[in-house]
């Protein structure tokens, strides 16, 4: 029989969230069989004796990597690792802090997925809580139509977050090149939502089956360390433009040297890169007049315009 999913689930001190994450998943009505990989990456915290009791408590339910060593500046993260093992048709993350507000989801987008061939994913909407697992009135910038496409990706939205987002394993589909998600660049779920709207379609489901926890001020979630670095930042771009080249396609070129041109633009103004280092990295991505138009055009439809799609 063939395993249908696999739910990987990146912990790293989530002591007070991690069985409020597993219990969401346990708790799924489905007819499809699924398994759970857990990396618990040396938390500082008391996650991993939180873990080993849960796993006493609910045997054979989950398979946990007890890391020896932290894997946050690793060529292959604790993720990366985890999605690497996954063996389902289709798998999809948890992070160790969120967690699944709808009984029926696994069984909502599997049937989707299965019926509909021609997307290789499929999200939802969620809601924004704080560390008290309340909605803390934030809205994430997820996809409002029914389909995702890079035009959506470089106006700065998200299909939806990573936690709502089931797509066709990666590792089963040969026509896809999987370097991108497996490059230790962050944030990391961009890369997988470009990869996959690099190659096609992806379906957004409107209804809210899902929590992400959003923590300002303390925690350890990318949105809790977000600190803006420029050679990091260009670094990443790069990386996406040089993967756009690779896979020859024409409009993940575009908008890709469109992502880094903004990019620079948004250093210069932050005095974080000299206008002369400015075009010069610019030129070093191939950029030309074409990629500067779609940027002014870009720039209006946001800033004068106000539009919801950018390009």
């Amino acid at each position: 029989m063939e395993l249908m999913l696999s739910v990987y689930v990146p912990v790293f001190n989530h002591e007070k969230y991690i069985v409020q994450a597993l219990d969401s998943i346990l708790q799924q009505e489905t007819e499809y069989s699924y398994e759970i990989l857990v990396g618990e990456d040396c938390s500082t915290d008391n996650t991993r004796n939180v873990l080993k009791k849960y796993e006493k408590e609910h045997p054979g339910k989950l398979k946990v990597f007890y890391r020896e060593h932290n894997m946050h500046h690793e060529e292959i993260r604790n993720s990366t690792d985890l999605r690497k093992r996954c063996k389902g048709k289709y798998i999809i993350s948890l992070e160790g802090d969120d967690f699944w507000t709808d009984s029926k989801k696994i069984q909502k987008q599997i049937d989707f997925l299965e019926k509909h061939p021609e997307y290789l994913g499929v999200c939802h909407r969620c809601v924004v809580v704080g560390s008290d697992s309340k909605p803390n009135g934030e809205k994430y910038q997820e996809c409002e139509f029914s389909e995702y496409s890079l035009k959506h990706y470089v106006s700065e939205i998200m299909p939806g977050q990573l936690a709502t987002l089931m797509y066709r394993n990666p590792e089963k589909m040969q026509e896809i090149d999987k370097s991108l998600m497996y490059k230790s660049l962050i944030p990391g779920d961009r890369l997988i939502y470009f990869t996959l709207a690099s190659y096609g379609k992806i379906f957004c489901m409107q209804d809210v089956m899902s929590a992400y926890r959003h923590i300002k001020n303390e925690g350890v979630s990318f949105s809790a360390t977000l600190k803006y670095n420029f050679e990091q930042s260009e670094n990443w771009n790069h990386e996406v433009c040089e993967y756009a080249k690779k896979i020859k396609n024409k409009e993940s070129i575009k908008y890709a040297k469109l992502l880094y041109l903004r990019n620079i633009m948004i250093a210069v103004k932050q005095k974080d890169c000299t206008k002369r280092n400015a075009f010069r990295l610019f030129r070093k991505n191939d950029g030309n007049i074409t990629t500067v138009l779609v940027y002014i055009r870009c720039w209006v439809n946001h800033h004068i315009f106000h539009k919801r799609i950018w390009v």
